[in-house]
């Protein structure tokens, strides 16, 4: 299941200066790592995801480190 962060969370949720994670939103979006998600009810707002392959990396980690630690 993938979950949308809207822009302005996530740069909060990053805990560095606005232009710093936009920069890296930028960049983490132009290598693939992160898709960019109109929100369908206001044209305003940017929704980021992790993209399918990044997500499915993220959770083979996790599930290795997991049986690692076991």
């Amino acid at each position: 299941m993938q979950h949308r962060v809207p822009v302005s969370s996530l740069c909060i949720a990053a805990a560095v200066p606005a232009t710093t994670a936009l920069r890296w939103i930028k960049t983490m979006t132009e290598r693939g790592l992160l898709v960019r998600r109109p929100d369908p009810h206001d044209g305003r707002r940017i929704f980021i995801e992790m993209s399918h392959a990044t997500s499915h990396a993220v959770r083979r980690f996790f599930s290795e480190v997991g049986l690692a630690l076991v």
